[in-house]
């Protein structure tokens, strides 16, 4: 299995058949997916050596998702597409040759992310343009990864895409800009009504406290490495 993903390369498109192909041809295992959030999804479970990129479903994807990709991206090889025509005939910006040549000495990795732990935080969140936090709504989060986190409340922000939360148990309990992927209605048998977070702006010093004191801390590590 880890020989079957070690060149394996993360491609945003609609149309799979197209690239099948040509980089099967270069020695490539391509992994598909034909939105932005579904292809950093991917990397978070598949250790990649590159992306492959249509120009135009990047230009029209949602500006977080688009600003967080491009980030992740800088440090991978990266070979980009374009449609053209009436006919969405693919072409290629770059050389797909040098591009295999790139992965091929690439060493797989995934976005670096930690598994979502459970916690009981409490919480403001508001939307994007309320600085003051006027308007806020009482919530807790439930539990949380270094990227995001599930926050329970029955305000599902409709017509939002961005929302501003303070986690008031941290020392710097300053606004987090988090992006809304996607709600949980309040009515949904067994379910919890909340918000899937993902952070697109926070501090270095508000992460640090998140990964340290709730996602890995140390006294757990520890634990690990103790002899019994």
């Amino acid at each position: 299995m880890g020989g079957d993903n070690s060149r394996a390369v993360l491609v945003l498109t609609e149309r799979p058949d197209d690239y099948s192909r040509d980089l099967g041809r270069l020695g490539l295992k391509p992994h598909f997916a034909s939105q932005v959030s579904g292809l950093l999804d991917r990397l978070q479970d598949t250790p990649a050596c590159g992306f492959v990129l249509e120009v135009d479903r990047v230009m029209h994807a949602k500006r977080v998702e688009r600003d967080h990709l491009l980030k992740v991206v800088g440090s991978f090889p990266l070979l980009r597409t374009m449609r053209k025509g009436e006919d969405n005939v693919l072409s290629y910006l770059d050389d797909p040759a040098c591009f295999a040549t790139n992965v091929k000495v690439f060493s797989p990795r995934r976005v670096r992310c930690h598994a979502r732990v459970p916690v009981r935080l409490t919480g403001l969140i508001t939307h994007e343009d309320d600085q003051a936090f006027a308007q806020a709504h009482k919530t807790n989060l439930l539990d949380i990864s270094a990227n995001g986190g599930f926050a329970y409340t029955h305000e599902d922000f409709v017509g939002q895409e961005l929302v501003r939360l303070r986690i008031l148990e941290l020392a710097d309990p300053a606004p987090i800009q988090a992006h809304i992927r996607w709600r949980k209605p309040w009515g949904n048998p067994h379910t919890l009504p909340g918000l899937g977070l993902l952070f697109v702006d926070i501090r270095s010093g508000q992460l640090d406290e998140l990964v340290t004191r709730y996602i890995s801390p140390p006294e757990s590590e520890d634990l690990l490495k103790k002899d019994c």
